[in-house]
């Protein structure tokens, strides 16, 4: 009995090293967002501190509230620089990360923005990572509409995580399959 037991775990232990790496799962978003854009001037003359709070209503996951911080770098009159961190908080979970990216002015306060790198969550977005492209407009009192896109990537469980509480289990079956 204890051979057949120590064989059965060889060959198990065997096809673990089959087991592919954890796949994750693509899901597609959008959404809409508004808000308010605060710049404070630095000693730098093209350099700000950027602070965002906002709302917005994603396709995905429904409503949820914004909050960045960063600097903002003009690398001449019409253009600029972003960088910071962000948070998004929906009834579910937070959405965390980075944002890098740029923008020009087209117009007085038109601008387009950013690519957020979302690094991970909390709740249903725990693990998820994933990539958003925000375009919008920020009017003189610094007012922010704008529309975003992009995909969020959820962990599945890796085949090895799978197979090894499936050898967790084997102690249970055999106490079952002795009583009969």
């Amino acid at each position: 009995m204890i051979r057949s037991l120590a064989a059965t775990l060889f060959g198990l232990f065997l096809m673990g090293g089959l087991a592919v790496p954890a796949q994750a799962d693509t899901t597609p978003t959008s959404g809409t967002l508004t808000g308010n854009t605060t710049l404070t001037a630095t000693s730098d003359l093209f350099v700000f501190d950027s602070s965002f709070t906002g709302s917005g209503v994603d396709a995905v996951s429904g409503a949820f509230t914004t909050t960045n911080m960063g600097t903002i770098i003009f690398t001449s009159l019409v253009t600029f620089e972003s960088s910071g961190t962000f948070e998004d908080v929906a009834s579910g979970g937070t959405l965390f990360g980075i944002l890098t990216g740029n923008g020009f002015f087209i117009g007085i306060g038109s601008e387009t923005v950013t690519v957020d790198l979302i690094t991970g969550g909390t709740g249903i977005f725990l693990g998820d990572t994933g990539e958003v492209t925000v375009t919008g407009t920020t009017n003189a009192a610094g007012a922010f509409t704008g529309t975003y896109i992009g995909f969020i990537k959820t962990p599945e469980p890796s085949s090895l995580a799978l197979m090894l509480a499936g050898i967790g289990l084997l102690p249970l079956m055999r106490k079952r399959l002795a009583r009969g």
